[in-house]
């Protein structure tokens, strides 16, 4: 049985992929803020024997490591962390705050460079392992009013390709999915920056959360053994379009 931490575990796209590895047999951990436990009790409940939830905001480095030394504790290791955690903001460039900018890197940025950090050290001391980064399509082309999420999700997929580098020689393989709208996703159903990015998209509609969740799962799979660095984009073709 392999041991998955999600971060991120109790959102749409988080419980979706928690749903398939659980599925395919194995243990995983759900991290995510105390609010956001609807799904992930209902995930609990399922598979009790192998789904446990683990109350971690990232907004608190306190919090991170006091998750990471719960699944150490565990005594199986970890073999898959996949960040599926985030905040979007929509806001004129020349109008973000302090406070706001301070808040959404809080979360997409600096919460999950410490909590990869921590799941790293785990898998470097076990021999190995898989981690995922769910970004965004916004962290390639984006639209008006993005400049923050656009910025965060970019350093993100910066990350993942440094990443990669640096811990293949633990064994560790390391890729980003960039989805472009997902249907339950943290933007407005009829937002005007989704209807244009619908609009875009070759295949006419947004992603369902399991779309994005198997792409994730198969990078995040044993199946994966030489995919390293790579960003995977599940946006309906919408990064190829004229």
């Amino acid at each position: 049985m392999r041991i998955a931490a999600i971060l991120g575990g109790a959102g749409g796209i988080g419980s979706s992929i928690a749903e398939l590895l659980l599925a395919g047999g194995d243990f995983v951990y759900l991290l995510d803020r105390e609010p956001a436990q609807d799904r992930a009790a209902t995930l609990v409940a399922r598979w009790p024997e192998s789904c446990a939830f683990i109350a971690c905001d990232l907004h608190s480095p306190d919090d991170i490591a006091t998750a990471f030394a719960h699944i150490e504790a565990h005594g199986a290791g970890l073999d898959v962390c996949i960040n599926a955690a985030g905040v979007i903001q929509r806001e004129r460039f020349v109008e973000v705050s302090p406070t706001a900018l301070d808040e959404i890197l809080a979360t997409n940025v600096s919460g999950t460079y410490l909590a990869l950090q921590a799941a790293a050290r785990l898998m470097i001391a076990t021999g190995g392992g898989h981690l995922v980064i769910v970004s965004s399509a916004h962290g390639l082309r984006t639209t008006a009013e993005r400049s923050a999420y656009a910025m965060c999700k970019g350093a993100m997929l910066a990350l993942g390709r440094a990443l990669a580098v640096e811990l293949a020689p633990h064994g560790i393989l390391v890729n980003a999915v960039a989805p472009g709208p997902v249907s339950t996703g943290m933007q407005d159903a009829e937002s005007q920056s989704r209807r244009r990015w619908q609009a875009a998209t070759p295949l006419g509609r947004v992603a369902e959360a399991d779309e994005v969740a198997r792409a994730v799962v198969f990078l995040a799979s044993a199946e994966n053994t030489f995919i390293t660095g790579d960003t995977l984009m599940v946006d309906g073709g919408a990064n190829v379009a004229m």
